[in-house]
């Protein structure tokens, strides 16, 4: 029972009998699958409930799938808007009636994320069965999705308890997203739903509802009928996708590409993959929140959340690599910090479960040592190795038919031609379909993207030995940073040189890194004795407006750009690749128009031609 709506979530006489007659049946599921000729059904959702719609859904796809392995239709995309998303509590409460999907249950209850406003994607059966949920007002995040749909389940509570929903806006953007033969279904036969379907251009049927419901309406969208729109609908990608790079951003490009069954030539310049930004030992992975909802701090949080779910499940499929999820400090070593802390925790804006405010003392609780300062406690944030991950990645890459690997094999210059892209390398020349920049610090390094405002800072890790840091539980953040012990060293960093143009190795950054840490923690003992041991040095790789980069290159067919992450890569590069891999493949999106357009690959080259 939803208290706020006084209505149910769903019938007395059969749950999941009334979503497969209401929902499935009326939306021709799952028959439509076999006969799909493009490699993914898309569902569009208003009410995500309990996830019982999804849930059988996702059931029935998963059974289609067994079936028919080589069918054209691979994968499920279920795109559902919830403005009032239940608590995981009350939904783990919710789904224990579901007695037939416990397996299915316990996996969405796992990958359920925080009630944090936006797209959340959790991808479930190797990346088969992707569920969007979108949580709030569904009128104002429909205008952000941009991808057809092939079915609709117009559900949610009655017209009568939910008049916020149904409103003319709701039904203009579900037409707006219909293609020809695209369905509605949906429980109610309210005189305003079937006028809204109809006016907004859906040839709309009456028939008879389920149980104790008299009348139900079906509606399907026909050619002459629908809105122009220019939305892309998924076709197979017959080409190989050429990637050029060997950091993170590379690989889970690759990942994401090979999930679609997308061919992938991942080509690296160095004799193996993160040899380059990539190759520290341990990179801290948190999001950057602000006191308000600035895009900025959208992309951090669902970036972040995304993040967690993606490397679980890698490490899940049996990558080898190392990862604490040990929650990390960020600590107020100075008045402005503790001014902008304060300013987030008042707020209040971010739920508990993802940032909390705490004093010095429960700061030293936290990380097993005596810390001087005051801060804010992210528990789901933590570190990895971003080397193993990369060398794993690619290791069960190359176990796959459609990937291959080129290393040692510098890209000195590209350009366009009818086939696609010509490729001048160290090693000869090569075509490439399409083209995939994520080359770090060397992404304006050529012709089609050499007016790219990109600056490269030169960063150094120091490796770090100190048996009295051995307690240290989380990860702290000052002015810079320091992880718990691996393999007996700590990283303790990192260094911003704006005017190298070498990524050397210097003692003195060494030392730089080391005094910063006595000077923001007031000379700790824990620290006294600290040795560095080792260093690592790159290039990160920023835009003038501190967002990434990603997304097709304006007035350049099939070239694609993904980087500028700072030292950000580890948490951005995830959902940043699974958004460049939907955009390849013509996919429904994972980021919101907005924020889409704001990390626009065209997005300095349209204000260069302004001037």
């Amino acid at each position: 029972m939803a208290s706020d709506f006084d209505d149910v979530y769903f019938s007395n006489d059969g749950g999941m009998a009334e979503t497969d007659y209401v929902f499935l049946q009326q939306n021709g599921l799952p028959q439509r699958w076999h006969t799909h000729p493009a490699p993914a059904f898309h569902i569009i959702e208003t009410g995500f409930g309990t996830g019982a719609n999804f849930l059988l859904s996702w059931l029935r796809f998963r059974q289609y799938r067994q079936q028919f392995p080589d069918a054209a239709c691979q994968r499920l995309y279920f795109s559902s808007f919830e403005k009032f998303p239940l608590s995981h509590a009350d939904l783990t409460q919710a789904l224990a009636v579901h007695t037939e999907l416990q397996q299915q249950c316990q996996q969405l209850l796992q990958a359920y994320p925080l009630c944090v406003g936006g797209c959340h994607r959790l991808s479930f059966d190797n990346g088969s069965v992707i569920l969007d949920l979108w949580f709030g007002d569904v009128n104002a995040l429909l205008p952000e999705l941009n991808a057809t749909t092939d079915a609709i389940y117009l559900d949610g509570f009655a017209p009568s308890k939910n008049p916020d929903m149904w409103q003319d806006q709701l039904f203009t953007g579900l037409a707006r997203l219909s293609g020809n033969g695209s369905t509605v279904s949906t429980f109610t036969s309210a005189g305003l739903v079937k006028r809204g379907l109809q006016q907004a251009g859906f040839t709309v049927s009456k028939i008879k509802g389920f149980g104790r419901k008299r009348e139900m309406l079906t509606a399907i969208m026909a050619t002459d009928t629908a809105i122009p729109t220019p939305l892309a609908t998924p076709t197979p990608l017959n080409d190989e996708v050429t990637i050029i790079g060997g950091g993170i951003a590379s690989l889970c490009t690759a990942l994401a590409l090979a999930q679609r069954g997308v061919a992938v030539h991942l080509i690296c310049e160095d004799d193996m993959v993160a040899r380059q930004a990539s190759q520290n030992r341990q990179g801290a992975v948190y999001p950057n929140l602000h006191a308000n909802l600035t895009d900025d701090s959208q992309l951090h949080a669902q970036a972040f959340l995304f993040a967690r779910r993606f490397y679980q499940h890698w490490q899940q499929q049996g990558l080898d690599f190392a990862m604490d999820w040990c929650g990390l400090l960020h600590l107020a070593s100075n008045t402005l910090l503790q001014q902008r802390q304060q300013k987030l925790m008042d707020k209040a804006l971010w739920p508990t479960e993802l940032v909390q405010a705490v004093n010095a003392s429960e700061a030293s609780a936290i990380a097993g040592l005596k810390l001087p300062h005051s801060g804010i406690y992210i528990p789901l944030a933590g570190w990895l190795s971003p080397q193993q991950f990369c060398l794993q990645a690619l290791q069960y890459l190359q176990q796959q038919k459609l990937f291959r690997f080129s290393p040692d094999c510098k890209v000195r210059a590209i350009r366009q031609n009818n086939n696609g892209w010509h490729l001048d390398t160290a090693t000869g020349e090569c075509q490439a379909a399409i083209l995939v920049l994520a080359c770090g610090s060397k992404l304006a390094e050529f012709a089609p993207t050499a007016q790219l405002p990109l600056n490269k800072i030169r960063g150094q890790v120091s490796y770090v030995q100190a048996s009295a840091m051995a307690p240290l539980k989380t990860v702290l953040c000052h002015k810079g940073y320091i992880t718990p012990q691996w393999q007996n060293l700590h990283s303790v960093g990192a260094t911003f040189d704006r005017n190298a143009t070498e990524a050397f190795i210097s003692e003195q950054d060494n030392s730089e890194n080391v005094e910063l840490v006595r000077q923001q923690l007031q000379k700790p003992a824990w620290f006294a004795e600290a040795e560095v041991t080792d260093a690592t040095a790159a290039f990160r790789a920023t835009l003038p407006d501190h967002l990434p980069l990603v997304g097709p290159q304006a007035n350049q067919q099939n070239l694609y750009l993904i980087g500028a992450m700072g030292a950000r890569g580890i948490m951005l590069s995830p959902l940043l690749a699974e958004l460049l891999a939907c955009q390849i493949c013509a996919e429904p999106l994972p980021l919101t128009q907005q924020l889409c357009k704001r990390l626009a690959a065209s997005r300095f080259q349209v204000a260069g031609q302004r001037q």
